[in-house]
């Protein structure tokens, strides 16, 4: 099956009018619509919803003090990896 995905624009009609040329054979084809939703929200604005949303639900994000201790315990994860690959590792004369 070949696929072409193409944007282009609903009009008040509902005739759907496409930005550029379909590269394709006559023929049926089937046609899927998706909106292209614009979200006027910037970043912090969508976080601050979020936090809100997790707060409503009792959800509690994680301290400071949790976040380094994460941070460490996969640092210290790594450094007991790599000295396991340091001991495998053949020693070179």
């Amino acid at each position: 099956m070949t696929e072409v995905v193409v944007q282009g624009t609903v009009k008040p009609d509902g005739t759907l009018e496409l930005n550029q040329p379909v590269n394709l054979p006559p023929g049926e084809v089937r046609v899927i619509v998706q909106a292209m939703t614009h979200s006027s929200e910037n970043v912090l604005t969508v976080m601050e919803r979020i936090w809100a949303e997790r707060k409503a639900k009792g959800m509690q994000g994680r301290s400071g003090e949790q976040v380094d201790a994460d941070i460490q315990s996969t640092r210290d994860e790594w450094e007991d990896r790599q000295g396991e690959l340091d001991k495998a590792r053949p020693v070179k004369e």
